[in-house]
Formats: C-alpha cells, structure tokens, sequence
C-alpha cells in the first residue's frame, strides 16, 4: 500500500472516531508534519470524504461522509490485501529456507532479531523438522519472543546452532560484521 493511501487511510480512522481532533493531534498521530494535516484534510473535503463543522471554543470537528466511510473502507481492504501478499510471500520465502536446511541436515535455528520477520518465520516453523533454539538481538536484550528471553549478540559463542537466520530488515553488513567478529563461520548464516 502507498504511503499516502496509508496516511489517508489513518487519517479516516481518526476522523471516524467521531471526536473533536485538532490538526496538532493528527499530525502527531500520523507522525507527519502539521502543513501535511492540513493539505490531507483539504483533499479529504474536496473529495467529500469529510466534513468541516465549527464547535465552541474556535475549534473545528471532522466528520466521516458516507463516500468518507467507503473509501476507508476501500482503503481497509487494500491495507489488509497488501498485508497479507506481504505475510504470504514471507511465509513462501521462509518455507524454502526451511525445506533447504532440512535437505542440509540444518535443523537448529537460532533467530539475529526479534521483530515482525521474526514472527512469521518462527510461525512458518510449525510442520518443519526445523527448530528454534535461541534468539539474539542486541537492540531487544531482555525482552521475551517465543518464550526465549531475548539474549546479547555474544550469546552465539555459547550456542551449539546449525544456522543462525537474520530476521531483521536493515544493517545486514554490520550485522554481518558483528557476528563474524565473534567467530560465527559464514556458511552458517542466512538470510530470511
């Protein structure tokens, strides 16, 4: 999904929530900046997605129109339709390595990331030979994932693993440089 449909997508569920919201509060929760706001709402009413009606207090309220409702609607579909091409083609990607590492004898996987990638591919798991031994990730240290209390990188000089998967989305070469610092031999490394 677009980041402006995404966007347009929050800023309909805000205003559907039937609150009276300053332009303020909705550039704070959509992380975007207060002009941004204002030209969204623009286009929303032009549109005819919204309504602009004055309260007390010199303030404004939003209101959803009906052609506002279905299109975030529309735009709820396209959100969870792009979500779980996303989900399916992780899934499809994590199943291969998988299949892979059984051909390799490969069945003792330790996780480099506790985030989303993670999770579906500790999901994907379910049905494999394949399991999940240990999990590092030096920015979640401490917290729990797939009851494993998330450990230190320097956990994996005292992990009897087959293959360490990287299931984070950014820095993979100073990833790849920490964890090669520390002794893990390449052909045990993979990426999700």
């Amino acid at each position: 999904m677009e980041s402006k449909n995404l966007k347009t997508l929050q800023l309909l569920e805000a205003i559907a929530r039937d609150k009276p919201t300053s332009q303020r509060e909705l550039s704070d929760i959509l992380q975007v900046s207060l002009g941004l706001v204002n030209s969204f709402i623009k286009r929303l009413v032009k549109k005819g997605y919204c309504k602009i009606t004055t309260v007390p207090k010199n303030r404004v309220k939003y209101m959803l129109t009906p052609s506002g409702a279905m299109e975030k609607t529309r735009l709820t579909y396209e959100y969870i339709s792009s979500s779980y091409h996303y989900f399916k083609a992780a899934k499809d990607r994590v199943d291969d390595l998988y299949a892979n590492l059984q051909g390799e004898g490969a069945t003792r996987v330790v996780f480099y990331g506790a985030g989303e990638l993670a999770d579906i591919a500790f999901h994907s798991m379910a049905g494999t030979g394949v399991r999940l031994i240990d999990v590092v990730d030096p920015t979640r240290e401490g917290e729990v994932f797939a009851d494993f209390i998330v450990k230190a990188t320097s956990r994996l000089k005292k992990v009897d693993f087959d293959a360490l998967l990287i299931t984070i989305y950014d820095n993979h070469e100073s990833v790849l440089n920490e964890i090669k610092g520390i002794g893990v031999p390449s052909d045990r490394i993979r990426f999700f």
